[in-house]
């Protein structure tokens, strides 16, 4: 069989190769890359979903704080010297309603070195930055904002009804008002930390009870959020 018109062919075959060439070679950018920031809880069966999630601030505290004997019969507070708090918290924000979530550990002085972070402040950092955020389930910490004596998670929420914590009110003069046992069924757990071109992705599950002043309670449930981190 003859081909009558080969150099047609092969000058057609060159037009298209140099057509293809020219042409922008659209790449789709990761799916990682493009999921948002979300949240969504129930309280009282009512679901809220967030209108954003924002970094509040990132900051370092004196940890296992004790009672030690003051002047005129008021105490002193004396915390840990080789130790201290550290505390990465977010604002979950949802129509009339805004959650403060806390990460909070202790770190040993040598675990941490003084720098700053995203052109931020300069504080004494853990040298390993997502250790805070490592995959699996935390207590909340009772004692947040009180003794600091213990490593987990904290919540304040704030809506039209006044605020609700999950920890124990500051005094450490007076018994706790909110302990372990009533966070007994409580339960938060990092799902998933994935690394993005820029900081970390992080999922997370919750539920978990908050109180106000008076130890009325909320239930908070159903809870998840995805959020960019450590950008």
């Amino acid at each position: 069989m003859k081909i009558k018109n080969l150099p047609g062919i092969a000058m057609a075959l060159m037009c298209l190769f140099a057509c293809k060439k020219d042409d922008p070679v659209i790449e789709s950018k990761n799916t990682l890359e493009l999921l948002k920031d979300s949240a969504s809880y129930s309280i009282n069966g009512k679901t809220y979903i967030s209108m954003g999630i924002e970094k509040n601030w990132t900051y370092t505290t004196q940890s296992n704080l004790k009672i030690t004997s003051g002047e005129n019969f008021n105490y002193l507070l004396v915390g840990d010297k080789d130790s201290l708090l550290f505390v990465r918290e977010y604002s979950i924000k949802a129509p009339y309603t805004n959650i403060a979530l806390s990460f909070i550990k202790i770190y040993n002085k040598n675990e941490t070195e003084f720098a700053n972070e995203n052109n931020g402040g300069y504080l004494n950092y853990p040298k390993n930055k997502t250790d805070i955020f490592s995959l699996g389930s935390y207590k909340y910490s009772t004692e947040f904002n009180r003794s600091n004596s213990t490593s987990g998670i904290a919540f304040t929420l704030i809506n039209q009804q006044g605020i609700y914590k999950s920890y124990s009110q500051s005094d450490l003069g007076k018994q706790p008002s909110v302990t372990q046992i009533d966070q007994k069924d409580s339960k938060f757990e990092i799902i998933s930390l994935k690394k993005q071109e820029s900081g970390y992705l992080l999922e997370a599950k919750f539920n978990l009870n908050v109180f106000d002043e008076n130890k009325k309670l909320l239930k908070i449930e159903n809870g998840y959020m995805r959020v960019s981190i450590l950008k």
